[in-house]
């Protein structure tokens, strides 16, 4: 098979930064497109995929409406390709953001859709716009995003931090896009291409919402042994198996309880994993010689499509090597996989950003067996209080329940925040919330605002940035330990441990 590879796109706001922002337009007679629109477009497009994507919130407001917006939309791409430019796609929100939909700016629907539909590559995408939720996107969505002066950008430049470069109009970003652009990587694979390595036994590293997983076809026990390999993983940890549908999970399972279907409904697609009786149809590989096999439905929608292309459930642990940090950007699969497997698909940053909540049924009792990206909390509103486990000597029930795991190289220690950090030489702290240490200037802040979910999606992004930059110790703040915060307190916790 020929192989294509992936594309790069830009996502181009409309207003404001191909057309002047002249409020809510209801008609063609208000366009006017800024003059050097035309010149940065037919560069990007040599290089590119163009795609408008635009928020129209007067839809919802009243003030427009969705068949004007949309006829708007229509002429200018009829415009853009009268001077030769080609729009692949035209996205359009027509909400306000208190409507809290799932296609608003800076939220990563759109970028997604289009990575299923035209084989995009997220990370070597960019973003642009007069708005710093145009930048946030790009940053959301595993690329990069630069802000334009146009439109509001002037308005607002005074608000955006201060390491974000803001270029004067579209052909100054247009320049600055096609000086730092980089080349996909020729192991970067469309969907279709992965698909076909996986029915071929090959194994592929793709996106889901928690980490990239290392994909396998989960019956084909030549594939399983080529996971083990590349990942130097043993073969006593046991594999999560991934299906597209629940027809695919009853297959792998002996039986589904009432309680854990009931969890599957709520949960599914999503970060949950449920370890169930076993089907006599999975291999040992896979469950180490267990009685139970780990299950779950992820919800990335290239997941989803490779698993369906496959014809088969996936074997799909974090594609990295044994014990190390997890990845959530493809780049970080290249760099610590690339040359031991047979290629990656790029879809982009993984949306949750830590593992999955792992939960075991076993004997009419319902176990915590790691926390993750469901909250325990909400998993008990389902099936009640759930039991404590804990692991025993050379007993592993569930994949990322060993005591040291996804650690990185530097020595690291967990403590609660504001406390001092040992004086032992280079250092940097990995903080949450306001919390700041003024006699550390190395200090990433998984998350100002403290939201424990941009702390989840920044926590294994951030804890690599740090690991390279040549450190004596990290030192972790101790988070708030309920909610997402105990599943990220466990992640810090397994990789401060010491062998």
């Amino acid at each position: 098979m020929k192989k294509t590879g992936p594309k790069a796109a830009i996502f181009l706001d409309r207003d404001g930064t191909i057309i002047e922002d002249r409020g809510y337009l209801t008609k063609k007679e208000q366009v006017c497109f800024y003059p050097q629109s035309f010149t940065a477009l037919k560069k990007l497009q040599k290089h590119f995929l163009l795609f408008i994507l635009t928020n129209q919130g007067g839809v919802s407001q009243g003030l427009q409406s969705r068949s004007q917006v949309d006829a708007l939309n229509e002429y200018v791409v009829e415009e853009l390709a009268h001077r030769g430019i080609h729009i692949t796609a035209t996205y359009c929100c027509y909400h306000q953001r208190s409507d809290n939909c799932a296609c608003i700016k800076p939220k990563n629907f759109f970028p997604l859709k289009a990575a299923l539909d035209y084989d995009i590559s997220l990370e070597h995408s960019w973003t642009m716009g007069d708005h710093y939720h145009d930048v946030e996107l790009g940053i959301n969505m595993g690329g990069r995003g630069l802000y334009v002066l146009t439109g509001h950008g002037e308005k607002h430049k005074h608000s955006l931090p201060e390491d974000l470069p803001h270029l004067k109009d579209i052909a100054e970003a247009a320049d600055y896009i096609l000086s730092n652009r980089s080349a996909i990587p020729s192991n970067y694979l469309t969907m279709k291409e992965a698909a076909q390595r996986l029915k071929n036994g090959e194994v592929v590293a793709i996106p889901t919402e928690t980490v990239y997983g290392l994909a396998g076809a989960a019956l084909n026990e030549q594939a399983l042994l080529k996971i083990f390999e590349a990942k130097n993983r043993p073969h006593f940890d046991p594999l999560i198996l991934h299906g597209s549908c629940i027809s695919d999970i009853e297959s792998l399972v002996e039986y589904f309880p009432e309680k854990a279907l009931q969890l599957a409904e709520r949960f599914w697609p999503g970060p949950l994993t449920l370890v169930l009786p076993r089907s006599e149809i999975v291999p040992d590989l896979v469950t180490a010689g267990l009685e139970t096999v780990a299950v779950r439905i992820p919800s990335h929608p290239m997941a989803q499509r490779i698993i369906e292309m496959a014809g088969t459930a996936l074997a799909a642990p974090s594609a990295n090597p044994f014990g190390a940090i997890s990845p959530t950007h493809a780049s970080h699969v290249q760099r610590q996989l690339g040359e031991r497997i047979d290629g990656i698909v790029d879809g982009g940053a993984s949306s949750v950003g830590i593992e999955s909540t792992i939960v075991g049924y076993w004997k009419g009792e319902f176990q915590l067996l790691r926390p993750g990206g469901i909250p325990q909390e909400d998993i008990e509103e389902v099936v009640g209080p759930l039991k404590s486990f804990r692991t025993q000597e050379g007993s592993i029930p569930a994949p990322g329940t060993m005591k040291r795991h996804y650690s990185p190289k530097t020595p690291m220690v967990l403590q609660p925040p504001g406390m001092s950090a040992p004086q032992k030489g280079k250092i940097g702290r990995l903080t949450f919330g306001e919390t700041k240490y003024e006699d550390c200037p190395i200090q990433l802040n998984l998350s100002p605002r403290g939201h424990l979910e941009e702390a989840a999606i920044h926590l294994y992004d951030f804890m690599r940035k740090l690991d390279g930059m040549g450190l004596d110790l990290i030192v972790a703040d101790e988070l708030p330990k309920d909610g997402l915060g105990r599943g990220i307190n466990d992640r810090l916790q397994r990789a401060a441990t010491k062998e």
